[in-house]
């Protein structure tokens, strides 16, 4: 694996691949990653591979055990609740900051924001199992933008850990379950509505619905890869 021009490290490239990976379904919930395997792959020291599995960690795809090395982070029933509940707290809190503090500069990012999203299909069009990581990445700067005018960094901050927390779960809920009969695209339209006509409250309200409305899919269909708890992996 080549060094990429511009000085991007071998460590954020393996990082980029990897969390492809994972969010793609490649790499289950809980499979041990083991970094002697990795740097063989992908033609790295064992030094860049743990670099990278770091840099997943913090952003919650992947978990360090003490005792058994890494490991595609596990799902679980009660992280996902506890993690939609903090996503409803946090981020509709920053989004009812925003919706009042944003000026006309604002509204017209979440407008070129909402205009990239709805250029790209959710799914891949020759494969509808597999989702579009261009969607996925326009879909977080949409909800980051949303927020932005909040003018606190400390909640930007904060809000930015969840998302990030809560994109494994967003990659599980769509292949294969009720995401492709949902009207997603009317959802984010209704947040850009409510965000520019100044309504916090029905801001916040469409937001709230929006991220419960992905934790229920998840629950109600993908259970078979989640557990009441972190269920620990056979070794």
């Amino acid at each position: 694996m080549a060094k990429r021009a511009g000085g991007e490290s071998l460590a954020v490239l393996v990082y980029s691949r990897l969390r492809s990976e994972i969010l793609n379904a490649d790499l289950a919930p809980g499979e041990r990653l083991k970094p002697a395997e990795l740097g063989d792959r992908f033609d790295v020291s064992l030094s860049v591979v743990r670099e990278a599995l770091g840099l997943l960690a913090a952003k919650d795809l992947v978990q360090i055990d003490r005792n058994r090395g890494f490991r595609v982070m596990p799902l679980s029933l009660q992280a996902l609740t506890d993690l939609t509940e903090a996503r409803v707290i946090n981020e509709g809190a920053a989004l009812r900051l925003s919706v009042r503090r944003g000026g006309v500069t604002w509204e017209s990012e979440v407008l070129a924001a909402h205009h990239r999203l709805a250029g790209q299909p959710m799914f891949l069009p020759g494969d509808p199992r597999r989702r579009n990581e261009e969607w996925a990445r326009a879909h977080l700067e949409f909800h980051h933008t949303l927020i932005q005018a909040c003018g606190n960094a400390v909640l930007l901050d904060i809000c930015t850990r969840l998302s990030d927390a809560a994109e494994l779960y967003r990659a599980w809920s769509g292949p294969g379950t009720l995401e492709h009969h949902r009207d997603v695209a009317g959802e984010h339209q209704g947040l850009v509505d409510a965000a520019l006509a100044h309504d916090a409250d029905e801001a916040a309200a469409r937001f709230e619905a929006h991220v419960n409305r992905t934790r229920q899919i998840l629950m109600d269909t993908s259970l078979a890869i989640l557990g009441d708890s972190a269920a620990e992996p056979a070794p």
